[in-house]
């Protein structure tokens, strides 16, 4: 017997099999007859992922296949990328591996997230979905990532059962420890990426020596986050509506009055210029200057993240958006 989050005894495997399957029709993540690609890198989480998908593909008429993406972060990669193979050819289901390119400067996490998103937009098409199998403690995770970086809202919110375009997360409702009791009742192995023990990345060091702590000092800590992340993210898409509605309030095409957009709340003048911006993941810090910017009224233009250009003159702001230059932007500072 199991004992769950909530202090209930059930048989673990029909207890993860049936919030599975529930939390799917609930929230009409899957629909039946859909097209599916499972996103399994071969770690615990993305193995029980297609187990699960498996287990109820014939019940949900879904059509089932796998991807696998190697990072090439680590010379055993490639061993990775096998045993995916082979696990998908004892479900008789289909597998892409596909691979990505070395990455240059930067944010590595931020490099392979944006290599995946692409990967799987050009995967998905018509009514496709891409499954990944982020789980609660990565919603925990993300969120504590983001309280140190100083998120606003749109941060905060962190990952949802509904993904960028086609991507889909079934598996917020189940912790890494309960995947892994999980595999262990029915049998199937999985692959340990050696990187995830390395604390050079900041989502490492939270889940070695921060998570362990919270739990210690209250047991089930990592639900308790994961529900915040799911709150703040509620209340991230009810801003987003009052963002827009906002926006289309203040448009008069594409000017509108300096001084109208004075009158907002700062909270919602910033949403608009991250709108304006194209929804960009970063950019943050020049959002904030362009702000300040446009409350001195003074004239010229600035450049938003992404490349939106908007001008000061005679009291109105204009946008041209997605404005890109040859070589380096440049930004107004007059």
């Amino acid at each position: 017997m199991y004992i769950t989050a909530k202090g209930g005894y059930v048989n673990l495997r029909r207890y993860i099999e049936n919030t599975f399957i529930e939390s799917v029709k609930l929230r009409s993540l899957l629909p039946c007859g859909s097209e599916i690609l499972a996103a399994v890198s071969g770690g615990s989480d993305s193995v029980a992922l297609l187990q699960l998908l498996n287990r109820f593909a014939n019940y949900m008429n879904w059509e089932l296949a796998v991807l696998h993406i190697d990072h090439r972060a680590r010379p055993e990669s490639r061993e990775d990328a096998v045993f995916v193979k082979n696990l998908a050819e004892r479900l008789s289901l289909h597998c892409s591996i596909e691979e990505i390119s070395p990455h240059g400067s930067g944010s590595v996490e931020g490099y392979f997230s944006a290599e995946r998103n692409r990967i799987y937009s050009e995967y998905s098409s018509g009514n496709s979905l891409v499954v990944t199998g982020h789980t609660a403690s990565d919603r925990a995770e993300t969120l504590i990532m983001r309280l140190l970086e100083g998120s606003g809202l749109r941060g905060l919110g962190g990952m949802d059962y509904l993904g960028r375009g086609p991507v889909r997360r079934p598996l917020l409702d189940f912790s890494r420890s309960e995947l892994r009791d999980y595999l262990e009742t029915i049998g199937q192995n999985w692959v340990e990426d050696p990187t995830n023990q390395e604390d050079s990345f900041l989502r490492n060091r939270i889940r070695h020596s921060i998570i362990p702590v919270l739990e210690s000092i209250s047991p089930g800590s990592t639900y308790a986050i994961a529900r915040s992340s799911a709150n703040l993210s509620q209340w991230r898409d009810v801003t987003a509506g009052i963002i827009d509605e906002s926006l289309d309030k203040l448009l008069d095409g594409d000017t509108f009055k300096t001084d109208k957009y004075l009158n907002l709340p700062k909270a919602v003048r910033l949403g608009i210029l991250w709108a304006v911006s194209g929804r960009p993941r970063g950019g943050k810090l020049e959002i904030e200057k362009t702000d300040r910017w446009i409350l001195s009224k003074k004239e010229g233009f600035h450049i938003l993240p992404g490349g939106t250009k908007i001008t000061a003159e005679g009291g109105r702001i204009s946008i041209r958006k997605h404005l890109r230059t040859a070589g380096k932007v440049e930004n107004e500072k007059q």
